[in-house]
């Protein structure tokens, strides 16, 4: 059997609140809390399988407005759409919806079919985006993966090809007796390391950093000349004080 997909009711008023519930609970496991304080509590338990949030506006203790604003600071909760419900349908109230992060706005009172539909789209279009981003980003350092860095890569060399560029790879050298002598879950640790001090240096957006098979790929428009790119030397100095010199120095004694 199916399992289904997850979705968090928001809403203080018990009769609307078990409105939704009979409205989704055929197609969704719903669970509820009755203002935005209990949401963040439910949500700390059950983040990574809520597909959706159902949010009321005017609420006790916490609103739909503060708790939003909370969610969308929060990166591990701000890729999760939030619905927003309100007994107003003006535009004003939609663009304040909106301009906090909500997904989408839908008016009381409810109608069953509109809520089905817009939740269906919305939780089928974030699936859909994690699915490219997967494809875009390696899931252990976060990092362009290889087919990706390629295509920006022409991207780049396109919309200036005027311009003199350089690409450097680096290898992580002996990284399986890495993962040999301290394990995989450490071998992990430092390529995420690598990927960290990586993600650091790219705040100008000259550089493009990506990862591939514990590989390191870098295109800079910087330093051309035989000294190498810049950014290349600024990687190499943070690496060698880096937390991750104790790996090199305990397999250069091997």
């Amino acid at each position: 059997m199916k399992q289904k997909k997850k979705v968090l009711v928001v809403e203080d008023n018990a009769l609307n609140r078990t409105m939704l519930v009979e409205i989704l609970s055929d197609e969704y496991q719903v669970l509820e809390a009755e203002n935005g304080q209990m949401a963040l509590e439910v949500l700390k338990q059950h983040k990574d399988s809520i597909a959706l949030i159902l949010l009321d506006v005017m609420m006790p203790v916490m609103d739909g407005y503060c708790f939003l604003d909370r969610v969308k600071n929060d990166s591990e909760l701000s890729l999760i759409p939030v619905i927003v419900t309100t007994q107003s349908d003006s535009e004003e109230d939609e663009v304040s919806a909106l301009t906090h992060g909500a997904t989408d706005f839908v008016p009381k009172p409810y109608r069953a079919q509109v809520i089905l539909h817009r939740v269906a789209s919305i939780i089928q279009l974030r699936e859909t985006a994690a699915m490219v981003n997967q494809f875009q980003y390696d899931r252990l350092t976060g990092l362009y993966s290889k087919e990706f860095f390629y295509r920006k890569v022409r991207e780049r060399l396109q919309e200036e090809p005027e311009k003199e560029y350089c690409i450097i790879c680096s290898n992580v050298e002996n990284f399986k007796l890495v993962n040999d002598i301290f394990g995989s879950k450490e071998g992990d640790r430092l390529l995420k390391e690598i990927a960290d001090i990586a993600r650091n240096m790219v705040g100008d957006k000259r550089v493009l950093w990506s990862f591939y098979r514990r590989s390191f790929s870098l295109l800079s428009r910087e330093g051309t000349g035989r000294e190498g790119p810049e950014e290349f030397w600024k990687f190499y100095r943070a690496g060698t004080v880096s937390p991750f010199k104790e790996y090199v120095h305990a397999v250069g004694d091997l």
